[in-house]
């Protein structure tokens, strides 16, 4: 044979062989296929983050961006689960799919500014400004609720202690020239309906108009407890008889009304705020809401405008004095400079409000989203127990997975809301200390 042909012959064998080889190995790999298609697919899912920070990161899932999660289309997504996945894997897969958005709130703290500013400086008041001060007598009279709502828990506290201890720093900061008068209402009987007319009847002056003594504001303050029904309209029109017995062109009056809560007692509380005002008595009836829902909020700024003031929503007793400082400028209005300043820290007092409710906000933005995230979680385990596709165990150890991320997310939200708030509260101090420095150095 020739060698060509012994060549040729060699060719023709090893290209057999190879064609051979090839066919089994296609017929391998269409095997693993098909028990893959069996058994489920494959999918490469990156491990899922320990920490606050990552976690954030992993959003947001495939289910968490739909506005509605219907169960078909949730079962479909889990049916992709591997087989024989362990418990943090099917953990990670699932993250892949509900871990939430967090980036609104995120950038909402990371562009809170807890900065305060002072407009302007310290200049002399003029002529006319120093005469209608020293012409005016501030009486400021203050309508307290004492409904049962009062006495429900914000924090460690009743709203009716935390608010008994704000109304006593508030007064103890105004000029000393000023009058005061504390009308209570709501305090008697119980909020059964059985009391509701002695309830809707009880408003009493407990402190009448007088400068300030702190014995016996505090005696005042004993005097009554949040048990009752909430006549609002009836204590409006109560202090419009109060301050019309004190009241001359020399006298400059203002109401603050401090609730937690609509009329209850079938009185027209905006129509007896706008006749206070219209009547010129009082310049002013302001409401300091605390802790109010939405539909008594808007009850409670109409009545606030009505009466020609602000309503202010709030949610501690620092918030309260806060809010009252932020409405006094007219009450604490002084001659010179002090009017200057008096505005100033109005001014600042208010920001520091709106901050605080700014940092709240966000922060219950951020909680919702742990919320609605969890409740994804939770709803595609129930689905994968009972399509059983995992044993009770791994279904206990996947919870513990999720309740740890729900933990960990949680606690950095409170560690960022803390973190700004404390910040906020260094910069409201270096501002009011600054501002003091600046009127100082205006006396000399």
């Amino acid at each position: 044979m020739s060698l060509f042909k012994s060549w040729v012959s060699f060719s023709i064998i090893l290209l057999i062989l190879i064609t051979g080889c090839s066919n089994e190995s296609h017929d391998a790999s269409s095997n693993e296929e098909n028990q893959e298609d069996v058994a489920g697919e494959s999918i490469d899912v990156p491990v899922a983050a320990t920490d606050a920070e990552g976690m954030i990161k992993e959003g947001p899932g495939e289910l968490f961006l739909m506005e509605e999660v219907k169960e078909a289309e949730l079962k479909q997504k889990v049916e992709k689960l591997p087989d024989e996945a362990t418990p943090d894997e099917i953990y990670a897969f699932l993250t892949q799919l509900t871990a939430a958005d967090y980036s609104s709130p995120l950038n909402k703290y990371e562009n809170f500014d807890p900065t305060f500013s002072i407009e302007g400086a310290p200049e002399g008041a003029s002529a006319e400004e120093s005469e209608e001060s020293e012409e005016k007598r501030k009486h400021i009279a203050l309508l307290m609720d004492a409904s049962g709502s009062m006495g429900a828990y914000v924090g460690s506290e009743t709203k009716m202690q935390s608010a008994k201890k704000a109304l006593k720093e508030f007064v103890s900061e105004l000029p000393k020239d000023a009058q005061i008068m504390l009308r209570v209402y709501g305090h008697k009987g119980s909020s059964r309906d059985a009391d509701q007319e002695l309830s809707c009847s009880s408003t009493e002056v407990v402190y009448p108009l007088n400068h300030y003594d702190s014995k016996k504001f505090d005696k005042a303050l004993s005097k009554f407890k949040p048990v009752g029904w909430t006549p609002l309209a009836a204590s409006i029109e109560a202090a419009e008889k109060d301050l019309l017995e004190n009241s001359n062109d020399d006298v400059e009056n203002t109401v603050y009304i401090i609730s937690d809560g609509e009329e209850t007692c079938g009185g027209d509380p905006v129509k007896a705020a706008r006749n206070l005002h219209d009547s010129g008595i009082a310049t002013a009836v302001n409401i300091i809401g605390f802790d109010v829902g939405n539909e008594a909020q808007q009850q409670l700024k109409a009545v606030a405008e009505a009466g020609g003031g602000e309503f202010t929503n709030v949610k501690s007793g620092e918030g309260l004095v806060d809010a009252a400082l932020k409405n006094i400028n007219e009450a604490v209005r002084e001659a010179g400079n002090n009017i200057w300043s008096a505005l100033e820290k109005t001014d600042i007092n208010w920001d520091k409000i709106d901050k605080n409710n700014e940092l709240n906000d966000i922060s219950s933005e951020f909680r919702d989203l742990v919320n609605r995230e969890s409740r994804l979680y939770n709803r595609a385990i129930q689905l994968l127990v009972q399509t059983e596709q995992i044993d009770e165990e791994t279904e206990n150890e996947l919870k513990q997975l999720i309740d740890d991320r729900s933990n960990k997310l949680s606690e950095f939200n409170d560690n960022k809301f803390e973190e700004l708030k404390s910040l906020m509260e260094e910069e409201y101090e270096k501002t009011i200390n600054r501002l003091d420095e600046l009127m100082e150095e205006s006396k000399q």
